[in-house]
Formats: structure tokens, sequence, C-alpha cells
């Protein structure tokens, strides 16, 4: 909401270049309209596609699971090995009823399993690089699966500050640059009439976006007839 200001000063610079004063004030204006902006993106920014990010992740890591613990379970079978059938009899509606942690857990077990039995589980075209890719998707999803949590946390983050920084560019404006400008109130009238023509359309915003609901007051109970 400060840009307007920048923008009519920059429009008009040849007048208060000259100014170190004037200069510095604008060029922190400027910069801090930079992070407000940053600050409103990050505020505004949906955590839906993180979201989503993180539902196909997890696509990927049942998938890869569910496709080396089945072959392990026929290698298991054909042992006779009842603890590694245990360990890898699996179905795709278990896996969704995992939470997080205990997916990736599950992901590490088969892949520990997979890595000990790579050498049977050649004879089901499993190879090392299913192995690889396996431990891929689990560190992936070691990354993943907090990462909406962290969207929300970064936004709710920008959420908070961003009324002080606006507020802190505000001040700047009134406390510095309004002062300054102040000089060109007779050599150049119209530049100043336009410079506070720009500042009260900042104000009416900054005072619509600080505008809060009035208190709701309880009145007292009437008295019993």
């Amino acid at each position: 909401m400060h840009v307007i200001v920048v923008d009519y000063l920059g429009q008009n610079k040849s007048l208060w270049q000259g100014v170190k004063a004037i200069s510095d004030t604008v060029a922190e204006v400027k910069a801090n309209n930079d992070i407000i902006a940053q600050k409103a993106n990050q505020q505004e920014t949906t955590t839906d596609g993180v979201a989503a990010v993180k539902m196909q992740a997890r696509r990927d890591l049942e998938d890869k699971i569910l496709e080396i613990a089945d072959q392990l379970f026929s290698v298991a079978d054909k042992r006779k090995d009842l603890t590694l059938r245990a360990q890898v009899q699996l179905s795709l509606s278990a896996l969704d009823g995992l939470d997080d942690e205990t997916l990736e857990a599950r992901g590490k077990n088969i892949l520990d399993l997979a890595t000990a039995n790579l050498a049977a589980l050649a004879d089901h075209n499993i190879t090392p690089a299913d192995v690889t890719a396996l431990d891929g998707l689990v560190k992936q999803w070691g990354t993943m699966k907090s990462a909406p949590r962290v969207a929300i946390a970064m936004r709710s983050g920008q959420t908070k500050t961003l009324p002080q920084a606006i507020s802190d560019n505000t001040s700047l404006l009134r406390n510095q640059l309004d002062k300054q400008m102040t000089r060109f109130k007779r050599t150049n009238p119209e530049f100043y009439g336009g410079y506070h023509a720009a500042r009260v359309i900042v104000n009416r915003r900054s005072h619509h976006a600080a505008k809060q609901p009035a208190p709701t007051v309880a009145r007292p109970a009437a008295p019993a007839p």
C-alpha cells in the first residue's frame, strides 16, 4: 500500500534526488515495501499444493513398498520362512491406514529385508535399482511428511508479523518523509500537493486494513419486575 508514494516520487525523482536524507528514506521505504510484499505473498500462499505433493509422495512410497514386499512374501513362502512371511504380509489398505511415522518405519523395514534378500529377489526381477528407488522414496517421505505443517507454520508467522511491518513503514513515512517533503511546500507546491494526495490514499488504505470491529459491551441485566 506504500507503493503509491514510492511510484509518485520515482516519477519526480529529479526534484529530490539531490537531497541525501530524502534519497535514503525513499530507499528504506522501497526496501520495506519489498519485505511487506514478500510477507503478503507467503501469507496468501495456499497449502493445498504442498498437501497434494505429500499425497503423491505417499502413494509412490506405498506402491514401491508393496511391490517389493509381495516378492519377499513369495520368497518367504517358498522357503517356509514364517518370520519373514509375517514381516512382509502387507496390503495397500493396510499401508493406507498407517500414520506418517509408521509408514516411514515400515518402508525402512522392507528396505532392510530387501537388501538382506537381494539375491533371492533376483528371480522376481527385483534389482538393486529397485532397492535404491525404495531408499530414495523413504528419504523423500521423511522430508515430505511434515511439509504441510511447516507451510502452515510459515504462513502463520507471516500473518503475525505483516501488520507490524506495515505499521513500521507507515511510521517511517509520517516521521521522516512527510517532514522532509515540507521543503517543497513553497518551492514546488504542485509536487508537494501531489505527494500529499498519494499519502492520503495510503492513509485511507492503512486505516481500512487496521480497522477492527468495535468491542461488544455487555449490558446490565434488566431488574426483575
